[in-house]
């Protein structure tokens, strides 16, 4: 199942993309400081959470930063610096 949520999170925001493959959970986000810059993260399970906005919550804070190469492939949308 694919997904795709808006959420706010710690005075940023984020966008995200969410798969639920037979159970394993997996997010990529995109994490924008508006108006200056945003970068791009993916990560898998929340510990302890099935929830899809945990999960996204989980990549956002502790996932592996994308390339910008990556990041503007799920994200081709945003047009802000990619934070280095």
């Amino acid at each position: 199942m694919e997904g795709y949520s808006y959420y706010e999170f710690d005075q940023n925001h984020y966008e995200g993309r969410f798969w639920n493959p037979q159970g394993k959970q997996i997010a990529v986000v995109a994490v924008v400081t508006p108006g200056v810059d945003w970068a791009a993260y993916i990560g898998t399970d929340a510990p302890n959470s099935w929830k899809e906005l945990d999960t996204c919550d989980w990549a956002a804070e502790h996932g592996a930063k994308l390339s910008a190469e990556d990041a503007h492939h799920y994200f081709p949308e945003i047009k802000l610096p990619y934070r280095r």
